[in-house]
């Protein structure tokens, strides 16, 4: 799934919140102090959307820089960082995170700065990365995923709510980027910024109604549900555990 850049107004920016993309996930730019020329912008959702409760999914995790907009509000100063494309540069760009699946009770929203705070409710947390690393997808730049299986609805109708944790350091190397129109490229410094962010589908999200999708039950086709599907619910109902 390809995703186009997306701007952060100005006063977006100042107030931390971010522009979603059309394919239901969350944007921040982080650390949630903004400082020119030492940003990363960090978008989360699945990687399938809509995404069903015992269907294959992963996350994704979106990297770019971030320096402030373009005079067009669909455009940005950054690029994308990518591990495998500047692999052979002389400072190189780098991503060493962890991503933590979280199942909680509601969609609720994480605090502190940037969504650095775990939301409460919390009933389980995996780390996925330990069993599928977070790799950068083929043709797809910028763009990392690990893969697992979500066994349990989570959305308003069900209760329960999905969420992830994403945490680790980013490195991008010294890059430029012009904005169309401009008669120069903005430089873009290299950056180093060190991530700790939660990340909660639905009303969970910091900037609704920009979130990522909750996960809703597959549709049964030609039997009936019983007939080898049964929708789990949320986590703890006695249903599928």
């Amino acid at each position: 799934m390809k995703f186009r850049k997306l701007a952060m107004t100005s006063a977006a920016v100042l107030a931390v919140n971010a522009l979603a993309s059309a394919y239901g996930h969350e944007t921040r730019v982080l650390p949630a102090t903004f400082a020119l020329g030492k940003n990363i912008r960090l978008t989360v959702g699945f990687h399938v959307e809509p995404a069903f409760e015992d269907s294959f999914n992963a996350v994704d995790v979106i990297l770019y820089t971030y320096d402030g907009a373009c005079a067009d509000p669909s455009d940005f100063w950054g690029q994308v960082i990518d591990v495998s494309g500047t692999s052979t540069n002389a400072d190189p760009d780098s991503v060493s995170l962890t991503v933590d699946a979280l199942y909680l009770k509601n969609q609720t929203q994480p605090t502190g700065a940037g969504g650095s705070v775990a939301p409460v409710g919390i009933v389980k947390t995996l780390t996925i990365t330990n069993a599928s690393a977070l790799k950068e997808a083929y043709g797809d730049a910028g763009t990392y995923n690990s893969w697992f299986r979500p066994t349990h609805e989570g959305n308003s109708t069900a209760g329960g709510a999905y969420g992830f944790h994403v945490k680790g350091t980013v490195h991008a190397g010294a890059n430029s980027y012009q904005c169309s129109g401009d008669s120069a490229p903005h430089a873009l410094a290299a950056r180093t910024v060190n991530i700790d962010a939660y990340y909660v589908c639905g009303n969970g999200s910091l900037n609704p109604p920009h979130s990522f999708n909750c996960v809703a039950a597959i549709q049964p086709f030609p039997g009936r549900a019983e007939d080898g599907y049964q929708a789990s619910g949320s986590l703890g109902s006695g249903r599928h555990w």
